[in-house]
C-alpha cells in the first residue's frame, strides 16, 4: 500500500507528482495498538488469556447464558483487524472480573458439568492472578486513550492539522502515564484482588543458581529485580514503544501539517509578514503547478490584515472558516493562490476507511467467485461492492440495454 517503489504510493505519484502521501490515521493508530501488544511475551500471553476466557464462554450456549445472567456488559473477543477490538475485549472484563470469577466458580460446583468444562474453568481461575489484574488495569488505561483518539480521527470534518494536534496530545498523555509510574496500577490491582479473594502481591520467583567460574569471588553478582520493579520496567517498555511508533508512523502527517500550518487563523494572526511570505514561498515550491510564488507571498502580506478585519474571533478560525470567508465575500479573484492552497489542504484525507472488518471485500469476493476470477474482474467487483450505495441506485434495465447494444453482433443489412 505505502511502498515508495512498487506500492500504491509509487503508482499514484507516477500519475501525479504533486500528490502527497498521508497514511490513514485511524488505521495507523490501530497498528500502533496491535504491535505494542506484541512487545513482550508477557503481553502476548495476557491477551491470549483474555481470548481464552471469551472462547470458554462463547463456545457453549449454556455457559454463555449463565454468564449473561450475571454480567451487565457482554464479553467481546480480541481481534487484530478491527479497530477498537482490544479495548472492547478488555473493558468488560476489567469492570466485571469479580462476576466472571463467580460464574467460573459456579460452573465448577454445578453437579452436571462435564469434566472438560470443570478442568477448563479451574485453569482459567488459576490464570486470573495478581499479575493478570495489574495488566488488565494497565492495558485498560492505554487502550482507552488510543481508542478515544481513534474515534475522533474518524470524524468527517476533521482536518490534518487537528489530527496532528491530537496525536501530539496522545503522546503527551502516554508520556504522563510513564512519568507517573505503575504504583497506582499496582495499588488498584491490590484492592481488586482483596475484593475477589486472591493474593494481592506478585508471586516470588525462585532464585536460579548460576554456576560461577573459578576466578569470580562473588557468589552471585548479577542483579535481581523485585517483581514490582520488573513489572514497571515491562510497562515502560510498552510506553516507549508506543511513543516511538506514534513518532515515526505519523511523521508524514506532521510534515504535511507543518507545510500548511500558516493557513489557520492563529498562525496568520501570530506570525509576522516575513514569516508568512517564507512559508508561502516554501509551499509554492511543493505545488509549483498550482501556486505562483510571488503572487502568493503578496497575497499573504495583505490577507493577514484583511481577514482579521472581516472576521470575528479570527485567531480561533480554522482553514475551513477562512475558505468560507473567501467565498462569502467573493475574495477568490483577489486571493486566488490563498484559496487554492486552502482547498488543497482540506482535500487531503485524514482517514480513508471506516472500522476494518475481519474479512475484507476482496476476500469475500474471492471466496464467492474464485473459480472464474481474473484480476480485472476482481477489481471491478471490488469497486461495485465498495460503492454499493451508488450501485443500488442504478437502473439495471438501462445498464442491461446499454450492455446489449454494445455487445450486439447482429448487423442490419440493407
Amino acid at each position: 500500500m505505502s511502498g515508495k517503489y512498487n506500492g500504491d504510493q509509487a503508482h499514484i505519484n507516477s500519475l501525479n507528482e504533486f500528490a502527497r502521501f498521508v497514511l490513514c490515521a485511524a488505521h495507523t493508530l490501530n497498528l500502533v495498538g496491535v504491535h505494542v501488544a506484541e512487545v513482550s511475551p508477557l503481553r502476548i500471553t495476557f491477551f491470549g488469556k483474555v481470548q481464552a476466557i471469551f472462547n470458554f464462554f462463547s463456545s457453549s450456549t449454556l455457559r454463555w447464558e449463565k454468564l449473561m445472567k450475571t454480567l451487565t456488559i457482554s464479553l467481546k473477543g480480541n481481534s487484530d483487524t478491527r479497530w477498537s477490538a482490544k479495548k472492547e475485549a478488555i473493558t468488560p472484563l476489567h469492570r466485571q472480573i469479580k462476576e466472571v470469577l463467580q460464574v467460573l466458580e459456579s460452573i465448577i460446583h454445578t453437579p452436571k458439568t462435564n469434566t472438560v468444562s470443570v478442568c477448563s474453568a479451574k485453569e482459567l481461575i488459576i490464570q486470573i492472578d495478581f499479575s493478570f489484574l495489574c495488566l488488565l488495569d494497565f492495558w485498560c488505561q492505554i487502550l482507552s486513550l488510543i481508542d478515544r483518539e481513534n474515534k475522533l480521527l474518524q470524524y468527517k470534518n476533521i482536518s490534518i492539522d487537528i489530527a496532528a494536534k491530537k496525536m501530539k496530545g496522545l503522546k503527551a498523555s502516554i508520556q504522563n502515564l510513564r512519568d507517573v509510574g505503575v504504583d497506582n496500577i499496582i495499588k488498584a490491582a491490590a484492592e481488586t484482588a482483596i475484593q475477589i479473594g486472591i493474593e494481592g502481591a506478585f508471586p516470588m520467583k525462585r532464585k536460579r543458581k548460576v554456576k560461577q567460574m573459578a576466578f569470580y569471588e562473588a557468589e552471585d553478582d548479577f542483579c535481581r529485580l523485585s517483581p514490582e520493579t520488573d513489572f514497571g520496567s515491562q510497562c515502560n517498555l510498552v510506553f516507549d514503544s508506543i511513543l516511538t511508533q506514534i513518532e515515526w508512523r505519523f511523521e508524514a502527517m506532521s510534515a504535511v501539517s507543518s507545510d500548511f500550518d500558516f493557513l489557520s487563523g492563529h498562525s496568520l494572526s501570530k506570525s509576522s509578514v516575513d514569516e508568512l511570505k517564507t512559508k508561502a514561498k516554501n509551499l509554492s515550491k511543493i505545488y509549483n503547478a498550482d501556486l505562483d510564488p510571488s503572487d502568493f507571498q503578496s497575497e499573504m502580506a495583505s490577507f493577514k490584515y484583511q481577514a482579521a478585519a472581516m472576521m470575528e474571533n479570527f485567531e480561533k478560525s480554522s482553514p475551513m472558516d477562512i475558505l468560507q470567508l473567501i467565498h462569502k465575500y467573493s475574495l477568490t479573484d483577489a486571493y486566488p493562490n490563498t484559496a487554492i492552497a486552502i482547498r488543497i489542504f482540506l482535500t487531503l484525507p485524514v482517514t480513508v476507511a471506516t472500522c476494518e472488518r475481519s474479512f475484507s471485500k476482496l476476500k469475500i469476493i474471492k471466496n464467492y467467485l474464485r473459480s472464474t476470477m481474473g484480476q480485472e474482474r476482481l477489481s471491478c467487483l471490488a469497486v461495485v461492492s465498495i460503492e454499493h450505495e451508488v450501485a443500488n441506485a442504478l437502473d439495471f434495465d438501462d445498464v442491461i440495454s446499454d450492455f446489449a447494444s454494445k455487445k450486439a453482433r447482429k448487423v442490419t443489412l440493407n
